[in-house]
Parts: C-alpha cells; structure tokens; sequence
C-alpha cells in the first residue's frame, strides 16, 4: 500500500516543495511512529520522530561557537559558565589540553559546570593546566 501526502502544494508554480504539518508540541495522538517529521508552531522548529522521542532537526540561524576559559585553583568543582547547558554531551571541555569525558569527569546544570575532582591549579600564567569549554557543538539533532 502506498502513502500520499495529503497536503497538494508539493508543487506550486513550477517550484517543488512540501508543507509539512504545522502542529503545537502535543500533537500526534498517543503513539507517534519513526520517521514523522512536523513543524512545531510551540517553539516554531522543524523536528523528527525518532526512537521515543521529538528532537529538532537543526537551530535556525548561524550559531557560532563560543569558548570560553576558566582557571581552576585545585580546589574548586564548581565553575559558572558563559551560558546554559542542560547535557554534558553539548560542550567540548579540555583541561590543559587534555579532553574530559561528559557525565564522568564533569556534569552541568544551567550555566554551573561541576568536575568530579578539582581541576589543577596552574603553575604559570600561561599553563596548560587551564579549562576550556567549548559551547554551541550541537546546532543539529536537538532534543525538542
């Protein structure tokens, strides 16, 4: 059995092009099935339904990644960053060079940053031993 769109503006003066449904965030009744793709008019992204859940296909907009450094003073677990995160797995962070593995060496709520042990103080002003994260890694595949 095939499958029609039900939407005809595929092609509109010799131009092609599907709408795809416009529909709030509730949408899609009890049992969504992979591969539905809609346009979210709650928070006006284009998402996927894939394994359980909604995500988006991609920001709208250039993003442009943002680093910032941080020094630690062997101490310290807990650092503010320059901007949210609600997953560990959207930054890149490095100390002295060295990458630190999300959800282990570190976690993050909102815009703190905690390591499970105290990064290193640095021995000089320019020392590797510094903290780098990196934001804005993620501009596809977003969880809605």
């Amino acid at each position: 059995m095939a499958r029609f769109l039900k939407n005809p503006d595929i092609v509109k003066n010799n131009k092609l092009a599907a709408r795809l449904p416009v529909v709030p965030s509730s949408s899609y009744g009890d049992a969504p099935i992979d591969g539905l793709i809609r346009f979210n008019q709650d928070n006006s992204r284009i998402e996927f339904y894939y394994n359980g859940a909604w995500s988006q296909v991609s920001k709208i907009g250039t993003i442009t990644p943002v680093v910032e450094d941080q020094v630690g003073n062997g101490t310290q677990t807990d650092f503010t960053m320059s901007q949210s995160e609600s997953d560990p797995k959207n930054i890149v962070v490095t100390i002295g060079g060295v990458y630190q593995l999300p959800g282990t060496a570190y976690t993050v709520s909102g815009t703190t940053i905690s390591f499970t042990s105290p990064p290193p103080a640095p021995s000089l002003p320019n020392s590797p031993n510094r903290i780098n994260i990196i934001h804005n890694l993620n501009s596809t595949n977003v969880p809605a």
